[in-house]
C-alpha cells in the first residue's frame, strides 16, 4: 500500500497542487485528469521528489520503502543518444535477471542489434515500451505514467490500455485519451484551478471515468439549479424589502409634518427597513460553479453547402528528406465529408498533409508554431483586420475558452499545449472556412472539454480532413475513415 501528503507552491507562495491525501492499493488504476497547468505532473514529480521542483516549496510525505517507476512525457535529449539496451541496463547488471521476460512481453520482435539502435530512431511507441521495460526490469512497487498516450498511433493505444489492464501493481497515468480513460480507469485525481485560476482544487473520486463525469455533471446542475432558485427567492424577498421602504419613505415626506406622533412611527419602522437591509448585505449566498471545462467554440453563420468536390490528394510518391514513404496516394475531398486518416506512427500522415496543403490556410498543424507566432498574444494571433471591434469580438471568443485577461495578452510561448491548440482551433472559426485540415486537434486538450470540439465540428457544414489516433474522436465526428499504408490509402469497414 502507498500513502502519501502532497502539496506545491510557487517561490511567490501560489498554490500549483493543494495539499492532500490518498491511499493507493493493489489493482487500481489512477487515472489524473485536468487542463494543462493545472499541476498534474508537478504532482508526480512530487511523489518523486524529482530534483527539478528544487525551487518550488513542497510539502511531501511518501510511505517509506516504496519504488516508483516514472515514464516522463519526454525523453532528456542526451538519453535519446543512448542505445535501448544501455537506457534500460544502465550499467545495472542484475536487471538482465528480467530483461528477457520483459523483452518477450513488451517488444517480442526486437533483435538484438534493434536494442543497439538509439532512442531517437525509435518510433514513439517503441520508446513508450523501451521507457515501460526500464522500469519492469527495476520491480518497482508503483508506475507512474506521465502522458505515456501523446506520441501512440492507434494500435499502440490499443495494446498500452491491455498492458494496464493486466497489472496488479498500481497504476497513477495522466492521458487525455478519452477511450483509454473509459476502458481502463477505476479511480479519478481531477486536478483544477478555480476562482479564475488562483487556486488549486483538486478531486478524488472512487469508480470509473464515466461515473465520474455523470457523478460531477449531476453534481454542477444540481448546484446550479439551486443556486438559480436561491438567488430567485431572494430577488424577491429584496423586491419586497424596496417596495415597503419606498412605502415609508414616501409616507414620512407626507405625513410627518402633519402628525408629529405618526411621523416618529414612521421614523421607528425606517430604522427597522434599514437593519433589514443591511442584513441582506452580510448574507452569504452561494454562486455558481463555472468549471475550467466548459468552454464554449463555434463555427458561425454558416450556410449549407450543397455537395461539391473541394480538394484532392495526387500523389504517386511520398519522399521526405530523400526517403521513400510510400505510393499511390490520391483522394477525392467533398464537401460536406468528415474523413479521418489513421495509420502507424512513421507512415507519413503528417507529411503529406504539409506538402499537399502547404498553401492552405485553414490547417491545424500538430506543430503548434506552424500554426502560431508563439513571440505574439492569443489576441494577436487571431487579429486579421485590427479595427476595435475585431478584437473585442476575439476578446469574448478568447473569454469564451476560459483565457483570463492576463492570459489573453501573455506571448503564446509561455501558455500551455492545451491553451496553443484552443488559439489554433479560434483562428480557425474566424477565417470562416469552408475546408478544414486538422493534424491531432485534440491531442492536449483536457477530456472534459474534448466534447465541446466534438459538437463543434460535427456542425462544421464544410469538409474537414483529420489526421488523428483520438478513437472518440473518431467516432463522434468522422463518417470516413481510411488507413494510410505504405502502398496508399485503405477504407475501414465499420
Amino acid at each position: 500500500m502507498l500513502n502519501f501528503n502532497i502539496g506545491v507552491k510557487s517561490p511567490q507562495g501560489r498554490q500549483l497542487v493543494a495539499p492532500f491525501s490518498m491511499s493507493v492499493h493493489e489493482n487500481e488504476k489512477i487515472a489524473i485528469i485536468g487542463e494543462e497547468g493545472n499541476g498534474k505532473s508537478l504532482f508526480l514529480k512530487a511523489l518523486l521528489n524529482h530534483p527539478s521542483l528544487d525551487t518550488l516549496e513542497v510539502t511531501r510525505s511518501v510511505s517509506s520503502k516504496v519504488l516508483f517507476g516514472y515514464v516522463s512525457q519526454d525523453i532528456a535529449a542526451e538519453d535519446l543518444l543512448r542505445s535501448s539496451r544501455d537506457y534500460i541496463i544502465e550499467d545495472q547488471w542484475e536487471r538482465y535477471e528480467s530483461f528477457g521476460s520483459v523483452h518477450q512481453d513488451l517488444l517480442p520482435h526486437f533483435t538484438d542489434d534493434d536494442f543497439d539502435r538509439p532512442l531517437q530512431s525509435l518510433s514513439g511507441g517503441e520508446r513508450v515500451r523501451i521507457q515501460l521495460m526500464k522500469i519492469l526490469v527495476q520491480d518497482v512497487d508503483v508506475f507512474l505514467l506521465d502522458e505515456p498516450t501523446n506520441d501512440l498511433d492507434i494500435e499502440t493505444l490499443m495494446w498500452l490500455e491491455s498492458w494496464i489492464l493486466r497489472q496488479n501493481k498500481p497504476i497513477l497515468y495522466i492521458s487525455h485519451d478519452v477511450k483509454l480513460l473509459k476502458n481502463t480507469a477505476n479511480r479519478v485525481v481531477h486536478f483544477e484551478q478555480t476562482h479564475r485560476k488562483t487556486r488549486s482544487h483538486i478531486t478524488v473520486f472512487e469508480g470509473s471515468y464515466d461515473d465520474y463525469v455523470e457523478t460531477r455533471n449531476l453534481e454542477i446542475a444540481t448546484h446550479n439549479h439551486q443556486v438559480e432558485r436561491d438567488q430567485a427567492a431572494r430577488a424577491k424577498r429584496y423586491d419586497r424589502w424596496l417596495q415597503l421602504y419606498q412605502t415609508v419613505e414616501h409616507r414620512q415626506r407626507t405625513q410627518t409634518r402633519q402628525d408629529p406622533a405618526k411621523g416618529r412611527l414612521l421614523k421607528k419602522k425606517m430604522k427597522t427597513i434599514k437593519s433589514m437591509e443591511r442584513r441582506f448585505d452580510r448574507e452569504t449566498h452561494e454562486t455558481k460553479i463555472d468549471t475550467e471545462s466548459a468552454i464554449s467554440i463555434r463555427f458561425d453563420n454558416q450556410e449549407k453547402v450543397h455537395r461539391k468536390k473541394i480538394a484532392e490528394i495526387d500523389v504517386d510518391t511520398l519522399e521526405v528528406a530523400g526517403k521513400t514513404l510510400g505510393y499511390n496516394f490520391y483522394l477525392d475531398i467533398y464537401t460536406p465529408d468528415k474523413i479521418a486518416i489513421i495509420g502507424r506512427n512513421g507512415i507519413g500522415k503528417s507529411s503529406l498533409l504539409k506538402q499537399v496543403f502547404k498553401d492552405h490556410d485553414a490547417m491545424m498543424h500538430q506543430d503548434y508554431r506552424l500554426n502560431l507566432d508563439f513571440e505574439k498574444s492569443p489576441i494577436d494571433n487571431c487579429v486579421r483586420e485590427g479595427s476595435r471591434e475585431e478584437r473585442g469580438l476575439i476578446t469574448n471568443r478568447l473569454g469564451s475558452l476560459k483565457f483570463t485577461e492576463t492570459e489573453m495578452n501573455t506571448p503564446m510561448r509561455l501558455l500551455s499545449g492545451g491553451q496553443k491548440a484552443k488559439v489554433s482551433l479560434l483562428k480557425l472559426v474566424l477565417q470562416k472556412p469552408q475546408f478544414i485540415i486538422l493534424d491531432e486537434p485534440t491531442r492536449n486538450l483536457s477530456p472534459l472539454s474534448v466534447h465541446e470540439i466534438y459538437s463543434m465540428l460535427q456542425g462544421f457544414q464544410g469538409a474537414i480532413l483529420c489526421v488523428t489516433h483520438d478513437r472518440s474522436l473518431i467516432e463522434n465526428v468522422f463518417d470516413t475513415v481510411i488507413v494510410m499504408t505504405e502502398d496508399g490509402f485503405e477504407p475501414v469497414s465499420e
